[in-house]
């Protein structure tokens, strides 16, 4: 072996064994590097406060709360009407067609009239004839009963143009009334509006012969239109006819209408279990129209100065239900006692709070009485 490679094997063992002899040496003193300890990292974890934003937090303020019941449906004219002819006859016009704005009273149609003109001209000259009878077997009559009287005819002969002198009398009244159907059915030729509307739809046209009943034309009042709207049974026990309601229609950029509810049907619909409820639309206005889609809520119940927290911030465990309270940077568990819940259950009314108290509102999993909290503010 050589002098170098001795040098350098012995260097080697000269550094293990300084490296044995360091070790032994702390070995015996305790004086080598501590490892750290499990239980102040756990500590440190658990002084650590939690961060939460005020998104996460609600302050409990006294306020009104109102209970909803909230509908959709669509829209339809509370006037309507189907137009049919009252006459028997041929249509010799029809002076409007769909979308027509018309005004009471105003002409809609007519029929051919020479049929019904000849009628009048016979029943009146049947109520002139039956007048002139009358006339001379009143006076037969007058003077029947002036012979009687004085014993130149017989008794029977008086009461004989007495009986006719009646008949007549009354055959007058029966060829006036007939008359008077005549005249009506001449009127009823022209066929009128019964109130202000618009034409929906035109049924029959110009030639076309009609019985009576026949239809002709329907008319909607636009202007004033109601919500059809189905609703479950849950919420229409809590409705009554002639609560108020505001309502908002396709068509009107968000403009809220009033309204209120003006019948409730007695039956659910078959299959769907829902039932109908009307609201009238009481703010009129000349585009409304039937077949629009709209919603609306009415309000069925009231409370001002009630203490009340949203749902998420409801809690529960073995002891009950409660809220965690932020006081001096620590949550604090507070029980409290439900009253009833609000806003289709996005509000819960409690008692045990008072007003100022800051809760946790955010469903935050994890949180405990006892816990340091900061509020750190977001931009």
């Amino acid at each position: 072996m050589s002098a170098r490679r001795k040098l350098v094997i012995g260097a080697v063992a000269a550094i293990v064994l300084a490296a044995a002899a360091g070790g032994a040496v702390a070995w015996k003193s305790g004086k080598g590097a501590p490892a750290p300890a499990a239980g102040v990292e756990t500590t440190r974890t658990a002084d650590r406060a939690i961060e939460l934003i005020p998104a996460e937090l609600h302050t409990i303020r006294p306020r009104g709360l109102v209970d909803v019941v909230r509908f959709t449906g669509t829209t339809q004219p509370v006037d309507q009407t189907i137009v049919k002819a009252r006459v028997a006859g041929r249509l010799a016009e029809v002076l409007v067609r769909e979308g027509d704005h018309v005004t009471k009273g105003q002409v809609l149609a007519r029929f051919e009239v020479a049929e019904l003109q000849s009628k009048v001209n016979e029943r009146r000259s049947a109520v002139e004839a039956a007048r002139a009878d009358a006339r001379w077997t009143a006076r037969d009559r007058s003077d029947k009963e002036s012979l009687a009287s004085r014993n130149i005819v017989s008794q029977s002969a008086a009461d004989q143009a007495r009986s006719t002198a009646e008949n007549r009398s009354s055959m007058v009244a029966v060829a006036e009334a007939q008359l008077e159907v005549a005249m009506r059915n001449l009127a009823d030729a022209q066929v009128v509006a019964p109130f202000d509307a618009v034409v929906g739809e035109r049924i029959a046209n110009q030639g076309e012969s009609l019985p009576i009943d026949g239809k002709i034309l329907t008319l909607l009042d636009t202007s004033h239109v109601e919500i059809a709207a189905q609703m479950p049974a849950a919420d229409v026990v809590r409705l009554k006819v002639g609560q108020p309601v505001t309502a908002t229609l396709e068509g009107f950029d968000g403009r809220v209408f009033s309204g209120r509810i003006t019948r409730i049907s007695p039956t659910t619909q078959t299959g769907s279990r829902s039932i109908p409820v009307y609201v009238e639309i009481t703010d009129r206005h000349e585009s409304l129209r039937g077949g629009l889609f709209g919603t609306g809520t009415v309000i069925v119940k009231e409370k001002d100065h009630a203490l009340a927290v949203p749902v998420s911030a409801m809690r529960k465990d073995d002891q009950g239900e409660f809220v965690l309270v932020v006081e001096n940077a620590v949550l604090v568990r507070k029980p409290v006692g439900v009253v009833r819940t609000w806003s289709r259950g996005e509000l819960v009314e409690v008692k045990g709070l008072e007003a100022g108290m800051q809760i946790v509102s955010a469903p935050l999993p994890g949180l405990r009485a006892g816990q340091r909290v900061k509020i750190v503010e977001t931009r």
